[in-house]
């Protein structure tokens, strides 16, 4: 699997904090959102070894920043439904927070790179996301 086909794009996302009673729409305060898959370290198996979402937050977007800085010493999963740009119907998968950026009303001048936050999908969450990286 090469590099471009270890990444998809997402189309839209809905992020729930574990104890939260709903999802919210988090799309509109991204400017990127992707996820990641990571090679499978056996070149026989056709499967990557494990997913991350990776969201570039909006300058703009202190409150989710501030969002997923208090849900990053959650003891559970919260949850992820994303629909992948090349897919009709939506993955519902558990997350974790591992990165989250830092974003405060000043923060039009902060670099792409340091506006990221990185939510790597728990192994139950795997087959929801399989098909879309096999090979």
């Amino acid at each position: 699997m090469s590099t471009s086909e270890m990444e998809r794009p997402i189309h839209s996302i809905q992020w729930q904090r574990a104890g939260a009673e709903s999802p919210i729409d988090i799309t509109d305060q991204l400017d990127e959102a992707v996820v990641s898959a990571t090679p499978h370290p056996d070149e026989d198996v056709n499967r990557p070894k494990g997913y991350t979402v990776k969201l570039t937050l909006k300058p703009e977007s202190a409150s989710l920043a501030q969002e997923l800085q208090e849900a990053l010493m959650d003891v559970e999963n919260g949850r992820l439904t994303v629909r992948l740009a090349d897919t009709d119907e939506p993955a519902t998968v558990p997350a974790r927070i591992s990165k989250v950026p830092y974003l405060d009303d000043d923060a039009a001048d902060i670099p792409r790179e340091q506006r990221v936050a990185e939510l790597p999908i728990p192994s139950e969450g795997h087959d929801q996301l399989h098909d879309h990286f096999s090979a």
